[in-house]
């Protein structure tokens, strides 16, 4: 414990989930300090910009209505953006576009679906809102859409929504009911697009923590975790960091590499089983869009997404020019050859915004990008599946954890947002009581 009147929280990970909890743990009346291994906070948050263009670790979207949402205003952070316009969206099948079917005046006029799969998917539309995920948590969604939806087609349109709202292309392993909600918090909230990208939201979790007393460590990297007798960060310059409490923001298997070298059994177990979610992404800016009526486009027959992002969000492009992302969905086993994702990625391009290489000013590849650390199992029951950020208290009381896979509430973000505010508070509330006990 700390000698003076006050108590020590140290969180290991700046990004979300690290912010979040750090944020949490000052605002409780911790002393906390932060350590980043990379030179500035964010991680796969972070925006980079080229040429004047803004560029996030690819596409990315705030839920509306969602933990992330609930948390950013708790914090008083008001972040800019609006939603993508989807009335003109595109569906590719079988190389062909058609009218992506986003509402029923597009589903009935839409040649996608013939007519009785117009009738059978919107009648299945129509009460998917409400239906309840709960049945579902423990049953793929491949099980789901087979038992659901009698046309092949249909259920590939519904296999491509999800993988737009979820950014996961695994339907024998993902929880239907993990999808479901996903799903029906897409299609009743919607999502934003952030003017200046996902940089004004780290930026903002960065100042407020700073406004707390947060102490931001970036460029010091973390190498091991004691947690006996006392808690204490090792360092890889050789100090050690002492606390009362640990917030451990990394990866399963990140943070099973730091505690005891990964004998400690329930992280280890989780490095183990993780399923990471993975995407391949071409970001480009242009000059000027060559057919600003195709700014949305969804494969329904392969897993490939285009958006165009600076025609929502602000501060993306300058002048007439455009930031379009291009991505394709992996698949949990795909190992995918670098040059011929590129050269998909570019030939989709090439369909949907003719001549767009001669208004080329900059582009970033992530070709094997990782979105989120672990798939929301069927067999692991949906998130209810997930590690409790308090799930080492009864075998390493004091450490605790928090990101993208930690806790049953949320998805990509909004799951980094609701386990970083609870392991903030955790901790700060661990710290104390040792502090007065």
């Amino acid at each position: 414990m700390t000698s003076d009147s006050s108590f020590h929280v140290v969180v290991v990970g700046g990004g979300v989930a690290g912010l979040t909890a750090a944020l949490f743990a000052g605002r409780s009346g911790a002393r906390v300090s932060l350590v980043e291994a990379s030179s500035e906070v964010g991680g796969r948050a972070r925006t980079r910009c080229e040429a004047d263009f803004h560029f996030n670790m690819g596409p990315h979207a705030l839920y509306r209505c969602g933990p992330a949402e609930e948390v950013l205003t708790e914090l008083g952070l008001s972040l800019a953006g609006a939603p993508p316009d989807a009335s003109r969206g595109l569906a590719i099948h079988g190389g062909a576009l058609y009218q992506l079917p986003s509402g029923p005046l597009s589903l009935m006029t839409t040649r996608l679906l013939g007519a009785r799969e117009k009738i059978g998917l919107g009648r299945v539309l129509a009460r998917f809102t409400k239906l309840d995920s709960t049945p579902w948590q423990s049953r793929s969604l491949r099980t789901f859409l087979d038992e659901t939806f009698p046309s092949p087609r249909s259920r590939a349109i519904l296999e491509a929504l999800v993988r737009l709202s979820s950014y996961v292309h695994a339907p024998d392993q993902l929880s239907a009911g993990m999808a479901i909600a996903q799903l029906q918090q897409a299609l009743t909230s919607g999502v934003r697009y952030l003017d200046g990208g996902w940089q004004s939201m780290v930026d903002g979790l960065a100042k407020k923590a700073r406004e707390a007393g947060v102490v931001l460590h970036e460029g010091l990297a973390a190498r091991a975790l004691e947690t006996q007798p006392e808690p204490v960060v090792r360092l890889k310059d050789g100090r050690g960091l002492a606390a009362d409490a640990v917030v451990l923001a990394l990866g399963p298997r990140e943070a099973s590499a730091l505690v005891e070298g990964g004998r400690d059994r329930l992280l280890s177990e989780e490095a183990e089983r993780s399923l990471p979610v993975r995407a391949a992404c071409l970001d480009v800016g242009l000059d000027r869009l060559p057919d600003p009526r195709r700014s949305f486009a969804l494969g329904i027959d392969e897993p490939t997404y285009l958006s165009l992002h600076s025609a929502a969000a602000r501060g993306l492009a300058p002048g007439e020019g455009a930031v379009l992302q291009i991505a394709r969905y992996l698949a949990p086993d795909e190992k995918p050859d670098r040059a011929e994702i590129q050269a998909q990625l570019e030939s989709r391009l090439d369909a949907l915004q003719p001549g767009w290489r001669r208004e080329l000013r900059t582009r970033t590849r992530w070709l094997d990008l990782r979105v989120a650390h672990a798939l929301p199992t069927a067999e692991r029951g949906g998130l209810a599946g997930r590690p409790r950020v308090d799930a080492l208290e009864s075998t390493r009381p004091g450490l605790f954890l928090a990101g993208d896979w930690v806790g049953p509430e949320g998805w990509l973000v909004d799951g980094a947002f609701a386990s970083g505010r609870d392991a903030g508070r955790a901790a700060a509330r661990w710290a104390r009581s040792r502090l007065h006990g």
